[in-house]
């Protein structure tokens, strides 16, 4: 798939693929870095075009996708974005969140952790912090929620989103990022 350029992703419309087309387009994507002379992989999408595929894809897509291989790809990815979005403002002590991220093929969950210093973002792969807030929810809700496609409220109140300590800080989130949309 050497000829295949991530940023078609973004052409694409999900409702007219199957789910393992999605998966494997995706897949595509991410394995473009992986490949001699390659410098772009997903890393190479919009956020906003990407924002833009998550949403109109079906949630058995996003389900086959978080619960394949590319899984930690795309987590990698939106990990590695949070500090890009983030709306810095004045230093202040730190916040610490920590993410659950259910559903993953073996059974267990990533975890990660976002430390908000007011006027600077760190996102690490392995919690260093105690936890301010815990936020816990599957793949597919993790992708809708980043990619500005989900309700949090929505997903709070049905009991697809549980949160853990302070409630406010993961209720400000939304204020906090900068999130792309579709």
């Amino acid at each position: 798939m050497s000829s295949f350029d991530p940023r078609q992703l973004a052409e694409i419309d999900p409702k007219q693929i199957s789910a393992a087309e999605f998966e494997e387009l995706l897949t595509a994507a991410s394995q473009q870095a992986g490949e001699p002379g390659a410098t772009e992989g997903l890393e190479a999408i919009d956020p906003a075009a990407f924002a833009r595929l998550i949403g109109r894809a079906r949630k058995d897509q996003l389900e086959a996708v978080m619960s394949s291989p590319v899984r930690s790809i795309v987590l990698d990815q939106i990990l590695r974005r949070f500090a890009d979005h983030y709306r810095a403002g004045d230093p202040r002590p730190p916040k610490v969140i920590h993410w659950k991220i259910t559903g993953r093929p073996d059974g267990g969950t990533d975890d990660f952790e976002l430390v908000l210093y007011g006027d600077r973002c760190e996102a690490n792969a392995v919690a260093q912090h105690g936890a301010d807030t815990t936020i816990i929810l599957g793949g597919p809700e993790f992708l809708l929620l980043t990619s500005g496609n989900g309700k949090p409220t929505t997903m709070f109140m049905t009991g697809k989103l549980k949160v853990r300590g302070d409630l406010g800080l993961a209720a400000v989130l939304a204020k906090i990022f900068v999130i792309p949309t579709s």
